[in-house]
């Protein structure tokens, strides 16, 4: 009988050390406000209890909103990256846009897609026959230039404003909380250029390119790039700054937050303040693949995930308070979240030959609870 009740009593306290070690220990957090009306400016005092592991308090105003938080998007509703991009999911910066054709994703070359030289098709294969695995077997916008004189791509820009066409910084896009505040001014087609290359080819060929964008219905002067490129995709990654403030200097009562209308990419350009005589050595003749056509980054034009306050850890039995004031009038849902977290739940041979995988959170046991105060401000 003693033997019995050791054992009972053996598992009982094992299995209640089980539960304390791996699983998340919930408890109660009070969560108040000293006042829930105030005026702009006035300062308002929100109180925390013990009980979390980790406590944030989202105030409900601009860049505090828990609705628009990655706990919210991404941890509740499930979203992806390429879903938080869209006009759908997340807030925009409604000065900036940016543009994006993948040539992949279409059937057919859109008519607004001009070229100038001897042919254009979409091509579906791969970039060179060396290609063993497949890699670049895919669909390209496929452009012949049969000569070394220059040729033109063109194509609908979709009145695209990027951060240098408003004079938007860094500081800029971080005062308005874009997702990426590195103002991204690039037009970025991605480019192959395999025609006079073979397996053993250590080295690039050198061409030059103009870049000229149509803003508010008036041309840009062109601005001419000398690159190297490859049998391979690259992106040539060309600034349109110099591009739009030429543009600007000639056309100075026009308005660039209307957009750019149409960017001309031209292929084998000739630069009439050159004296040099390297145009024949800058200048391709044979196939271009084109996969992308990119201008700016969404990352600029859509807001990052609003952000909480976090609070100082609360020891038992105390409180912390967070003082705040809110500068604009309204009505805001202040939202505190409380986190906790349970010890790590070890897989595999607890990580004797797999190392990789040692700080996955999905080897803890996490868990949220939330409460809210309106807030009225006047």
């Amino acid at each position: 009988m003693r033997k019995i009740l050791y054992v009972s009593i053996l598992m009982s306290t094992m299995l209640a050390c089980s539960k304390d070690r791996f699983e998340a220990n919930v408890q109660d957090v009070a969560f108040s406000a000293n006042k829930t009306s105030l005026k702009v400016g006035e300062e308002v005092v929100f109180s925390v209890s013990s009980g979390a592991d980790a406590v944030s308090v989202y105030t409900g105003d601009a860049g505090r909103d828990f609705q628009q938080s990655r706990i919210v998007l991404v941890e509740q509703k499930g979203l992806s990256e390429e879903q938080l991009r869209t006009n759908l999911y997340a807030e925009r910066l409604p000065e900036l846009n940016a543009f994006l054709t993948r040539i992949p994703e279409i059937s057919s070359i859109p008519v607004d897609v001009k070229f100038t030289g001897a042919e254009m098709n979409l091509y579906e294969g791969k970039l060179v026959p060396w290609d063993y695995s497949n890699v670049t077997n895919s669909r390209y916008l496929r452009l012949k230039l049969a000569d070394g004189n220059p040729q033109t791509l063109s194509f609908n820009a979709n009145k695209t404003v990027l951060p240098v066409m408003q004079g938007f910084t860094t500081a800029t896009l971080q005062s308005k909380g874009a997702l990426n505040t590195v103002p991204n001014n690039v037009f970025g087609p991605s480019c192959a250029f395999p025609d006079g290359f073979n397996a053993q080819s250590q080295f690039g060929v050198g061409i030059r390119v103009g870049l000229q964008l149509v803003i508010d219905g008036k041309e840009s002067p062109i601005t001419y790039f000398s690159l190297t490129v490859r049998e391979l995709l690259d992106n040539l990654g060309l600034d349109i700054s110099a591009t739009f403030n030429a543009w600007k200097t000639a056309n100075p009562s026009l308005k660039a937050a209307n957009g750019i209308d149409e960017v001309r990419l031209i292929f084998n350009a000739d630069d009439p303040t050159k004296t040099d005589d390297d145009g024949d050595l800058l200048s391709y003749i044979g196939n271009v693949y084109i996969q992308e056509l990119r201008l700016g980054s969404p990352d600029n034009t859509i807001k990052a995930f609003s952000t909480g306050v976090t609070v100082p850890f609360v020891y038992t039995g105390t409180t912390q308070n967070l003082r705040y004031k809110y500068s604009k009038a309204g009505t805001y849902q202040a939202t505190m979240v409380a986190t906790y977290i349970g010890r790590k739940k070890y897989s595999g041979d607890g990580y004797i030959t797999d190392r990789a995988n040692e700080i996955l959170a999905s080897e803890y046991d996490i868990q949220r609870r939330t409460k809210t105060i309106e807030i009225k401000v006047e």
